[in-house]
C-alpha cells in the first residue's frame, strides 16, 4: 500500500516538473522573442559610407567585377608560362596492323599480294624553348621506335634516336613573340586598373541609390509635418470662423489642404518604398531593417588640384592606358603587314644521333650522326601590286588609329577636367543650399506664426512652406551631385583626395575568394 502511494506521488512530482520546465522554456523564448523584436523595431541610422562597404561585399557587380579579373589574372599567367621551356611526351604503345599488300615477287618477277602483320610502339621526349627577342624555336627531342612482323617473314627492329638538337631561324620575319612581350604585362596592368575603375562605378550607383533613399525619406518626414500641422491649421479655422474672423472660402483652402497633405504622404511613401526596394536589390538585401539614412557632410577645406588628378588620370586610368595599348597595336599590325608581303626567308638545322638494330641493347649503341641543315626563301615576282596595296593600307589604318587616339586622348582630358572644376565650384554650391534650407525653414515658421495671428494669407503660407520643401530636396540633391562628382573624380584618377592616397587592393585575396 505504501509502496503504490509511493509510486503515485513520484508519477505527480514527474509531471509537475515536466510542466514546469515548459513554463520556463516558454517564459524564455517569449523573452528572447522581445528583446529582438525590440532590436528589430529601434531605427538604426545608416551613412553613406556604410552602405558603400555593404555594397563592396555583397552587391553582384562586384562578383562580376572580380570573375572578369580573375579571367585576365589567368590570360597572364598563361602568357608567363608560355616563356618557359616546354616538355610534352608522346606515345603509341601499341598499334597492330593486319591487312594484304602488294609485294614484288623477285623470283617470278610479278607483284603480288602477301599477308602482312605487324605491332609498332612509338614514343617521344621533347623540349622546346622560344626566344622571344629573335623569335628562335629551339627544340630537344628523344624518339623510340619498335616494329615486329609476322607472317612469310618474321623481324623484329629497333630504331632509336637518343638526341637531336635543332632550331629554326626566321630572317627579317615578323616575331609575334616581340609584339606579345610588348602588350601582355601592359594588358594586366589594365585589368588591375579596370578592377578599381569598377568598384568606383559601383561607388557611384551606391551615391545614386543612396541620395535616392535618403531624398525619398526626407520627402516622408516633411510629408508627416506638413500633415499635422494642415491639421492643426484645419482646427483653428474652423474656430476662427465660428468667430466670423475668416471667410468660409479660407476655411474650405485649409480643408483642402489637409486632403491634399494625405496625398502627398501617400505618395511619398510609395516612392520611399521604391526606392529602399531598389537599395535592399543593390545590396542583395543586406540593408538592415528599419535603417534611416544619415546624409553625409561635406569634406571641409577639400579642393582638388587640376594638374596633379590630369596626372593621376594619365597615370592610372585605364582607359589612357588602354590607348598606349592600341598605339602598339596599330604599330604591330603595320609591322605585320609590310613584313608578310615581302620575302621570307627562314633557316631550319637541327643535328642528332640515331640507329638501327635488331636487339634494344645494340639499338642504343654505335650511333650514326643525324644531320640537317635547309633554309627556305620565297619573294613575289609578280602579283600586279597586290602586296603593295596591302601595305599602303596598313599605314593608312594606322594613321586612322593615331587620329583616333589623339581626339580620344583630348577628350578624357576634357573629361577629368570638367569634373575637377564641377567638384571645387560644387563645395560652395552646397554651402548655399543649406544656408537655403536653414533660411526657407526659419521663414516657413514665422509665416505660420503670422499666419495664426491673422497677419498673413493663406497663400503666403502655402508659398512659404513649398520654398521650404523646395530648398530641403535642392540641399539634398545638391549634395548628391557633391559626392557623385568626388566618385566621378577618384574614378578617372584611381586616386583617394580625402585620404591622399592611390586606392591599393590586395589582388592575390581577390583571386583567391
Amino acid at each position: 500500500m505504501l509502496l503504490s502511494i509511493y509510486e503515485e506521488n513520484m508519477i505527480h512530482y514527474t509531471k509537475l516538473k515536466q510542466v514546469a520546465i515548459g513554463i520556463c522554456f516558454l517564459l524564455s523564448w517569449a523573452k528572447v522573442s522581445a528583446q529582438k523584436q525590440e532590436t528589430l523595431s529601434i531605427p538604426q541610422n545608416i551613412t553613406l559610407n556604410d552602405v558603400l562597404k555593404l555594397a563592396a561585399k555583397n552587391s553582384l557587380d562586384i562578383f562580376k567585377a572580380k570573375r572578369n579579373y580573375g579571367v585576365n589574372y589567368w590570360e597572364f599567367r598563361s602568357y608567363k608560362s608560355s616563356l618557359l621551356p616546354k616538355i610534352d611526351f608522346t606515345t603509341t604503345p601499341f598499334t597492330f596492323n593486319s591487312a594484304l599488300i602488294e609485294r614484288y615477287d623477285s623470283e617470278q618477277n610479278i607483284d603480288v599480294f602477301r599477308q602482312q602483320q605487324t605491332i609498332n610502339s612509338f614514343a617521344s621526349l621533347s623540349v622546346s624553348q622560344n626566344i622571344r627577342a629573335t623569335g628562335t624555336s629551339l627544340y630537344i627531342t628523344s624518339s623510340f621506335n619498335r616494329l615486329e612482323n609476322f607472317g612469310d617473314y618474321e623481324t623484329k627492329s629497333f630504331n632509336t634516336t637518343p638526341v637531336t638538337i635543332g632550331l629554326v631561324q626566321p630572317i627579317m620575319a615578323f616575331n609575334s613573340f616581340k609584339w606579345e612581350k610588348k602588350t601582355a604585362t601592359l594588358e594586366f596592368q589594365k585589368s588591375k586598373q579596370i578592377f578599381l575603375y569598377e568598384l568606383q562605378t559601383i561607388n557611384l550607383n551606391v551615391v545614386n541609390l543612396f541620395f535616392n533613399w535618403a531624398l525619398a525619406s526626407k520627402k516622408v518626414t516633411i510629408a508627416k509635418e506638413n500633415k499635422a500641422t494642415s491639421k492643426k491649421l484645419f482646427h483653428i479655422g474652423k474656430q476662427r470662423y465660428d468667430l466670423i474672423a475668416i471667410e468660409l472660402d479660407q476655411l474650405l483652402n485649409l480643408e483642402l489642404d489637409v486632403y491634399n497633405a494625405n496625398t502627398n504622404l501617400t505618395q511619398n511613401k510609395q516612392a520611399l518604398q521604391k526606392a529602399t526596394a531598389a537599395l535592399k536589390l543593390f545590396l542583395r538585401d543586406k540593408l538592415p531593417v528599419g535603417a534611416l539614412p544619415q546624409l553625409p557632410e561635406l569634406i571641409s577645406d577639400l579642393t582638388i588640384n587640376l594638374n596633379q588628378a590630369i596626372e593621376l588620370a594619365y597615370q592610372n586610368n585605364p582607359d589612357i592606358l588602354d590607348l598606349k595599348i592600341q598605339k602598339i597595336t596599330a604599330l604591330r599590325d603595320l609591322d605585320e603587314t609590310i613584313k608578310d608581303n615581302r620575302f621570307d626567308l627562314s633557316i631550319a638545322a637541327s643535328y642528332g644521333l640515331n640507329q638501327q638494330a635488331d636487339t634494344f641493347v645494340d639499338a642504343y649503341s654505335g650511333f650514326s650522326n643525324q644531320k640537317m641543315v635547309s633554309i627556305q626563301f620565297s619573294v613575289p615576282v609578280l602579283d600586279w601590286g597586290e602586296r603593295k596595296g596591302k601595305i599602303k593600307t596598313a599605314r593608312m589604318n594606322k594613321e586612322v588609329v593615331d587620329i583616333e587616339l589623339q581626339q580620344n586622348e583630348e577628350t578624357y582630358k576634357q573629361d577629368i577636367t570638367q569634373n575637377v572644376l564641377d567638384f571645387n565650384i560644387q563645395h560652395e554650391l552646397v554651402l548655399g543650399a543649406l544656408r537655403t534650407n536653414e533660411i526657407s525653414k526659419e521663414s516657413y515658421h514665422l509665416t505660420e506664426k503670422r499666419f495664426l495671428s491673422g497677419s498673413v494669407d493663406f497663400l503666403n503660407l502655402t508659398s512659404s512652406r513649398k520654398a521650404w520643401q523646395q530648398a530641403n530636396e535642392n540641399y539634398i540633391q545638391t549634395l548628391q551631385s557633391y559626392w557623385a562628382l568626388y566618385y566621378k573624380v577618384q574614378q578617372l584618377t584611381l586616386y583617394n583626395f580625402i585620404d591622399n592616397t592611390p586606392l591599393l587592393q590586395d589582388f592575390k585575396t581577390r583571386i583567391d575568394n
